[in-house]
């Protein structure tokens, strides 16, 4: 697959990156490489490969249960500082 200066352009403009004239090139070539291994990964055969992937039958999960929990006071009343049933954390961000 052929990749354009104007969309590796579009790519960075879009990732807020900005590339000098070498850079460009350097990065155009690498970007090339990528999708051309892709491409021969693509070519690969894979029809014979058992998926790898682990499906949990529906049968197996257990059935969600009520049980007794603690009450909102008994949870916020654990906190070191807590105002009308919620917790009160530092401020982060100013």
């Amino acid at each position: 697959m052929e990749i354009t200066e104007k969309e590796i352009k579009h790519l960075a403009s879009l990732s807020r990156l900005n590339f000098t004239d070498e850079e460009l090139a350097k990065f155009s070539a690498d970007f090339k490489a990528i999708l051309d291994y892709v491409n021969e990964l693509q070519k690969v055969d894979t029809s014979n490969v058992k998926d790898n992937t682990i499906i949990r039958a529906y049968d197996e999960l257990r059935e969600d249960e009520v049980k007794p929990s603690l009450s909102n006071e008994e949870i916020v009343g654990n906190a070191p500082k807590n105002y009308n049933g919620y917790f009160i954390a530092p401020t982060v961000v100013e």
